[in-house]
């Protein structure tokens, strides 16, 4: 994985260290090319039109940073999907747009009027049961509510503790009976994910996930009658999916790390984005022959195991940064990440106070206590500290 950002955004690792070292970021910062970002996200943007797909940001892997938030509007991505009822009220607070809800997490029973009282244009539902409660809250509030249904079929794929949706054999029986209630309407079909990245053919690849959802609109046009307006495609979301899923039907997408260009297709493929962000760190002391650097951002996203942490940039200043690069270790999610271990030839080549870079795609929503620094200027030579937030979203420096 280093190579990749030494080869693609080394200024960026340049930068982070300089800035490290002066004083101007903290350690435990994710630091972010905002330059970079804008880039990507006006490319993803322009495909998506193209393509006619609605877009839903997806903003966890950001932990909804205000700074990134912004520029999204700014560049027209002003559409926001909520992973959960934490992100649709921190969105709601930014004045965003939270446009869809529901989907990965159900929105708890007693949340159910305030997130209606947040306009969102869809919400998913896995089930009748909770179909049953956005549509009494709904008819006190006065309001119908357009929802997605989750379709899953036998053969769908789920990532571990995002199980659950509708089974597609009984899909139609629930949707009639959802389509009944009243103050709801039926709008479209979700799944989740739609595509994924093969790394032995280098490309995006659709899962039985997008058939399922497409054949369940299908039916649902023809024997209920609803007008099906989405066929909401989630899962490793960027041009290359788009253009595969919309292919297949799709009409929305839902781009989160290919807006900061950490898609495998992105990293490994030949999918455009350009990589904006690192994670810095400093060494505290040592364990024995074992370098101790201090953690609490540590959270590497564990779906593709290519991306996962296994050395780390380590100096004080740009003319070392890129030496050498020394094994890393990251702590499992069984454990408190206070440290992470690196693991020198010598002591001498890694030094308390000594600055640490890692690359690697985070979920930054997921870690302890990581702060987010973004910076304006790395790619003209002049990297500028534009506002660094702690992990609840806190101002820090502007």
């Amino acid at each position: 994985m280093l190579d990749i950002i030494e080869n693609r955004n080394p200024k960026l690792v340049e930068a982070t260290v300089e800035l490290h070292q002066s004083g101007a970021i903290p350690s435990d910062c994710y630091v972010v090319d905002m330059d970079i970002l804008r880039k990507n996200v006006q490319g993803i943007k322009v495909s998506a039109e193209e393509l006619g797909l609605n877009c839903f940001v997806m903003t966890k892997q950001f932990n909804r940073n205000p700074s990134m938030v912004s520029l999204f509007i700014e560049e027209g991505l002003d559409k926001f999907v909520a992973v959960d009822y934490e992100c649709a009220y921190l969105l709601n607070k930014l004045q965003a747009n939270v446009s869809h809800v529901g989907h990965l997490v159900q929105i708890p029973k007693h949340r159910t009027s305030a997130v209606l009282e947040m306009n969102p244009e869809i919400w998913t539902v896995y089930g009748y049961e909770n179909a049953v409660s956005i549509s009494a809250a709904a008819k006190s509030a006065g309001v119908t509510q357009d929802v997605l249904l989750k379709v899953i079929g036998e053969k769908d794929a789920a990532y571990t503790a995002q199980e659950g949706g509708i089974p597609f054999n009984s899909a139609l029986e629930v949707a009639e009976r959802i389509a009944s209630l009243p103050n709801l309407k039926i709008v479209g079909v979700t799944g989740f994910y739609c595509t994924t990245y093969d790394f032995d053919k280098r490309k995006i690849v659709p899962t039985p996930n997008m058939t399922s959802i497409k054949e369940a609109a299908d039916m649902f046009a023809t024997e209920l009658e609803l007008e099906i307006k989405h066929i909401n495609a989630p899962g490793n979301s960027s041009i290359e999916s788009m253009l595969v899923t919309s292919n297949m039907g799709a009409t929305d997408t839902e781009p989160g790390s290919a807006l900061w260009g950490m898609c495998p297709q992105q990293l490994f493929g030949s999918d455009s984005g350009e990589p904006a962000q690192v994670y810095v760190s400093e060494i505290s002391h040592y364990s024995e022959d074992t370098a101790q650097v201090i953690g609490g951002g540590f959270y590497p996203d564990v779906a593709f195991a290519p991306m996962m942490v296994t050395q780390a940039f380590v100096g004080n200043s740009a003319e070392n940064i890129f030496s050498d690069p020394i094994k890393a270790e990251v702590p499992s999610q069984n454990w408190i990440d206070y440290y992470s271990w690196l693991y020198p030839e010598s002591k001498s080549r890694a030094n308390p106070g000594d600055t640490v870079i890692y690359f690697f795609r985070p979920q930054i929503f997921k870690t302890r206590s990581a702060n987010v620094a973004t910076l304006s200027g790395v790619q003209t030579g002049v990297p500028q500290v534009e506002a660094i937030y702690d992990r609840s979203s806190n101002l820090m420096l502007s």
